[in-house]
């Protein structure tokens, strides 16, 4: 049998980003449509909420790392895209309170996730130094989410809930620091395996009701 070697197809850093922002951004915009649709907002509360839900933390990261027009701008389909999602659902979504609070779980999850490392690797290509990078990928994950939450009249979930949030995106940011440093896989794997640790993690602590100490006030 005749071997025929096929070499590896070379990846454009600025591709992965894109193809995990989309992914990050319609995550966090669907657990935006959730918390919108259990607050009985109009279409175009739900699409404030979703906007800020999908594009509020990768905002914020371009204004701290100077990254100039906004990515939602290069990018305006995204904006379509959420805005098409927003008028859909406020007619169509139908769904228990037991099922949409876990659709909020999981699609938040994932936007943590991958938001986190995005941010994190980013930070490090433009020379940042380690924590700040961990910062900016942790902030780029959170800050979507608690302006979702605001907006809705709903006590946020980064401070509300016990079960490790924030945490996670954290510990796993810096797990994706240590991957790039040993050099083992590509930029598109080192973010995979960051983004899947830190998403998998947050849903099996949240099942598993494990808490973080809390202060206490007395």
């Amino acid at each position: 049998m005749i071997s025929v070697h096929v070499p590896p197809i070379p990846i454009d850093v600025k591709t992965v980003f894109f193809a995990f922002e989309v992914i990050a951004t319609f995550a966090f915009a669907l657990s935006g449509l959730f918390v919108a649709r259990d607050n009985k907002l109009d279409a175009v509360g739900t699409f404030i909420a979703t906007f800020l839900a999908a594009f509020g933390g990768g905002t914020l990261r371009d204004i701290m790392l100077q990254q100039r027009p906004f990515y939602w701008v290069t990018q305006s389909e995204l904006l379509w895209g959420i805005l098409f999602m927003s008028v859909l659902s406020s007619l169509t979504l139908r769904m228990s309170s037991w099922l949409s609070q876990r659709m909020i779980m999981v699609a938040d999850a994932i936007g943590l996730g991958i938001f986190s490392a995005t941010g994190t690797h980013l930070a490090m290509l433009l020379g940042w130094p380690p924590m700040p990078c961990v910062m900016i990928g942790v902030i780029t994950a959170t800050f979507g989410g608690l302006l979702r939450d605001v907006v809705c009249n709903t006590k946020p979930m980064l401070m509300s809930d016990p079960t490790p949030y924030a945490t996670c995106a954290f510990v796993g940011n810096w797990i994706l620091l240590g991957l790039i440093e040993v050099g083992w896989m590509s930029t598109f794997w080192n973010i995979v395996v960051a983004a899947s640790l830190i998403a998998g993690s947050r849903l099996l602590l949240a099942f598993l009701g494990i808490k973080l100490p809390q202060l206490d006030s007395h």
